[in-house]
């Protein structure tokens, strides 16, 4: 019965192709040889070049990783804000949902790169010049932790603009618009808009600061619980 399974599959695997490619090639050698094993080294979700020429690939994982890495860093303000020292649940809340965004994009390119057959590295890191590594500094006060915020979304937009040039580079060996395209829908509106937000929230607060400079704690106060409506 395995015998008359075997040549079913390579009939129709023959039947089937229109051109020779690397994976009816797998198929065509492996029934050649009545192979019992289940190696199809090239049967993959590869395609276009990914993972074989470029930046692409590694980059992509290292994206995943940085949006890792800043979401707990906004995990640790949102945590930072909401003690009984600081007590500020706007602030508090603003960081908590950039963080559960951060996770979301994480799990999110994570399954893009297995989607495209790859295999995730959790230790990969960008290729671009290493900038100097600080150590995150969680006890901000509420103007700085805005600014730092707002550093760190211009970091990841402009990273998603590195991989996406490197992706529609429009060589002979790479390019690959599937890549560009998922940038543009899944990161780069929800980026600008973020920043804008970022940007502004920024912006009013020194603003509010300056205007109450008298009363510096009441225009905290009011502008977090500013935050906590509108975030």
């Amino acid at each position: 019965m395995k015998v008359i399974a075997s040549v079913a599959l390579c009939l129709l695997a023959c039947v089937g192709a229109l051109a020779a490619d690397q994976c009816y090639q797998d198929v065509s050698l492996d029934c050649g040889q009545a192979s019992n094993t289940l190696a199809l080294p090239r049967c993959n979700a590869i395609y276009g070049e990914y993972g074989r020429h470029g930046n692409v690939a590694k980059e992509l994982q290292a994206y995943a990783n940085l949006h890792l890495e800043r979401s707990y860093e906004y995990l640790l303000s949102a945590a930072y804000f909401n003690n009984y020292q600081m007590n500020r649940a706007g602030f508090s809340k603003l960081f908590k949902k950039l963080s559960d965004d951060a996770w979301e994009k994480t799990i999110d390119l994570i399954k893009h790169v297995t989607m495209r057959g790859d295999v995730m590295n959790f230790a990969q890191r960008s290729i671009q010049k290493p900038v100097e590594k600080k150590n995150y500094t969680v006890e901000l006060h509420e103007l700085e932790s805005l600014a730092k915020a707002l550093d760190t979304q211009k970091e990841l937009a402009e990273r998603a603009f590195y991989i996406h040039r490197e992706a529609i580079r429009n060589s002979e060996h790479l390019h690959d618009p599937e890549v560009a395209q998922y940038l543009e829908e899944e990161f780069v509106e929800y980026q600008g808009k973020r920043i804008r937000d970022l940007a502004g929230h920024t912006s009013d607060l020194k603003q509010f600061i300056t205007n109450n400079g008298q009363d510096l704690s009441l225009a905290l106060y009011l502008f977090d619980e500013y935050l906590q409506k509108v975030v």
